[in-house]
């Protein structure tokens, strides 16, 4: 066997280890959490019930908000695993490993097996890379056609391999997945790299007019058929929630924020490898005229465009930056590698990373108290029971720093290690508590086990619901609508915050029937006796 390829192998089967224990470990275990993943399953689940794969209903009421093929994957996933919380993740978590292995592959051929191991390892320990994965939302998916889409153009320009058609192929797809901006921010990565290299002609190389065509033909078909199906539709989606959206002109739908929201926001959401960063734009400035110039550009203007392109947005969402984790990962490999190899480096940047992962690892023993100060704050219910085991763990893991600090390459190690046990502390024990706080699972069962028939369940947001109940869960925007259903001669079981019960003031309290011990400190109100009263 070939030393080479045997090595390979082991990377391949290394890097698949930490995919399958960050993305897919316990990936159905705990509840969906409102009101993201709640709203996915219970628009998925309604898609498979009705067979309608065109347009999308919450609640048999239209939703216009997003696009179609994520809630395609969760519908195909129901359908061959069954209505489950690991079905409406699954489509994220294998866009996550898709995307991982993609950057690996990259990373491998354009720098060697070191670079592809370090920069999937990177990527697939990132804290808000992990998250996403782990979520059943679009974001990973349309990530994963970005990242191919890009990865595929930079192969064709720097090595004159392979075709320019994956590119269109997979910019048709991230159009697909997540509307406009899936076409026109690769475009503006692509001109502007093309523009500070001065290569325009690579532009009559593109063949940009069937390739256009192809983009057309893999996005455009779904388009025209939901416009035709529902005009509303398409209008609201484009224009409501992409150009009024981007622009904050429609009040109510918009986060808007400050123009430095991201950078703190990328701090926080690239960790552990944040303290890598100023090590990262030294080293790229440092090589701006070495072999990979081309390269190293592109992947600057890739993250640059990104971060400015949400950053002039008025509507501002952290999950917006996940596009650029890729070629940050690539970066942070390169400086990585240097920083092993060179034995005489600059002590600054030795002490910078070093000195980073005392910091991290003193983050990593705040967190968990701190977090769980917070949950108490919010939740009541809620009780701590593996701080010990995570205190002691994170005490091993720095004394075993504090012996490693004067080998400062083992220090990668330490925070690649030390962020993959945060990632399955996290997921191993602590999801499963939070999620019973933030969904309405434990809630449905109350409910299912009620036996009377024809009752109506309504609900203040509690997304989640439908997904585990069989009833048709109307939800409302306010407790005075909710008294007005209590007051009707129907049968009616209400799921309510504890706080809007001191607002609903009509009812006498003999009308009313409250449940109270729910874990999310929610509480059940009915206007019959078939719920134990309880104060």
């Amino acid at each position: 066997m070939n030393p080479s390829k045997g090595l390979h192998l082991s990377a391949v089967l290394f890097l698949a280890l930490i995919c399958y224990l960050v993305f897919f470990h316990g990936l159905g275990r705990y509840a969906l959490w409102d009101p993201d993943e709640g709203r996915v399953g219970v628009i998925a689940k309604e898609m498979v019930a009705s067979g309608n794969w065109v347009t999308l209903t919450q609640n048999g009421a239209p939703y216009y908000d997003k696009p179609v093929p994520y809630f395609w994957l969760v519908a195909l996933c129901i359908n061959l695993l069954g209505l489950s919380e690991l079905a409406v993740r699954l489509p994220s978590a294998l866009a996550a490993a898709l995307t991982v292995g993609f950057v690996f592959l990259w990373g491998s051929v354009s720098g060697g097996l070191k670079r592809g191991l370090w920069s999937g390892v990177i990527l697939a320990t990132s804290m808000e890379f992990v998250s996403l994965g782990r979520l059943g939302k679009m974001d990973m998916v349309f990530t994963f056609f970005f990242t191919a889409a890009l990865l595929s153009f930079l192969r064709w320009k720097e090595h004159g391999k392979g075709s320019i058609w994956p590119f269109y192929l997979f910019l048709g797809l991230a159009s697909l997945a997540k509307g406009p901006v899936g076409i026109i921010l690769p475009c503006l990565i692509v001109g502007l790299a093309l523009a500070i290299e001065k290569r325009w002609e690579r532009l009559r190389e593109m063949d940009l007019v069937r390739g256009l065509g192809l983009i057309v033909f893999i996005s455009g078909p779904w388009y025209l058929v939901a416009a035709l199906r529902d005009p509303e539709y398409i209008k609201t989606f484009l224009w409501d929630h992409n150009v009024l959206r981007f622009f904050a002109l429609e009040k109510g739908i918009n986060h808007p924020e400050p123009i430095y929201f991201f950078i703190p926001v990328l701090l926080a959401s690239f960790l552990p490898w944040s303290f890598f960063l100023p090590p990262i734009g030294h080293r790229v400035w440092e090589r701006r005229h070495d072999e990979g110039k081309e390269e190293r550009l592109f992947l600057v203007v890739w993250v640059f465009t990104v971060l400015l392109f949400f950053s002039l947005a008025r509507n501002k969402l952290g999950t917006y930056l996940l596009p650029l984790f890729p070629p940050l990962a690539l970066l942070a490999a390169d400086a990585i590698r240097q920083f092993v190899a060179d034995k005489e480096g600059e002590k600054w940047r030795q002490r910078w990373i070093s000195y980073g992962c005392l910091l991290w690892l003193f983050l990593l023993l705040i967190a968990s108290p701190v977090g769980d100060v917070i949950l108490k704050s919010r939740y009541p219910q809620y009780f701590p029971l593996n701080f010990p085991l995570f205190f002691f763990s994170l005490l091993f893991l720095t004394a075993v720093l504090a012996q490693t600090l004067r080998k400062e390459r083992w220090t990668p190690w330490i925070v690649s290690f030390s962020s993959l046990w945060l990632v399955l502390w996290f997921y191993g024990a602590k999801a499963h508590d939070i999620s019973e706080l933030r969904s309405t699972r434990s809630l449905a069962q109350v409910v299912k086990g009620i036996a009377a028939k024809d009752y109506r369940v309504i609900a203040i947001r509690g997304e989640s619901l439908p997904f585990y109940l069989s009833n048709r869960v109307q939800v409302v925007p306010h407790p005075a609508v909710v008294e007005g259903l209590l007051e009707e001669p129907i049968p009616t079981i209400a799921l309510v915050k504890e706080r809007h019960l001191r607002e609903m003031n009509r009812l006498p309290p003999s009308k009313l029937f409250v449940w109270k011990a729910i874990p999310s400190g929610g509480a059940l109100v009915a206007n019959f006796p078939l719920i134990p009263a309880q104060d």
